[in-house]
């Protein structure tokens, strides 16, 4: 068989792979169902848990109850990494007392500046911790404890409302 047959041969799949391939890109894919506010709720309190593990795993180490260097940079990177997430995606609109087991009292959002300018607070407080923790330095682990603590009680007395 000739070159150009072969060619002429193939060319009808070529351009149907074409067109799929097109089509492929031109329809968006299906949208991602977006989350309940009962589920936002949710997502938010699984990542403050794990805040709080991480607090708590520090203090029993600097305290001399547990843990070691390799807990201390789990602790740290955890309390980071909820410090890494965009505010508004923790805490939407919507998510407020009276959705699900939300704490969040509606003050948040009516002074979003001040509760986003603490959560930047947070994630340089964390980046502090991340780096003292590398460091293996535990004076210097437990200041940046103590200043991610000072952040997360300054948020909570004016925008969480205290559980039973």
């Amino acid at each position: 068989m000739s070159i150009s047959a072969r060619f002429r041969r193939a060319v009808p799949t070529l351009v149907l792979a074409s067109v799929v391939a097109s089509l492929a890109t031109a329809i968006p894919p299906a949208a991602a169902a977006t989350p309940t506010p009962q589920e936002q709720v949710e997502a938010r309190e699984k990542l403050m848990k794990t805040m709080g593990g991480g607090m708590k795993a520090l203090t029993q180490f600097l305290k001399g109850e547990a843990g070691g260097p390799a807990e201390v940079k789990k602790a740290a990177s955890d309390i980071a990494g909820v410090a890494a997430h965009d505010p508004m995606g923790v805490f939407p609109k919507g998510t407020a007392l009276g959705v699900g087991d939300s704490a969040a009292k509606p003050a948040l959002w009516d002074n979003w500046p001040k509760a986003t300018g603490l959560w930047g607070d947070l994630k340089t407080a964390s980046a502090t911790l991340v780096q003292a923790a590398d460091r293996g330095d535990k004076a210097a682990v437990a200041a940046a404890t103590q200043a991610v603590g000072k952040v997360c009680q300054s948020c909570h007395e004016e925008f969480r409302q205290k559980k039973d």
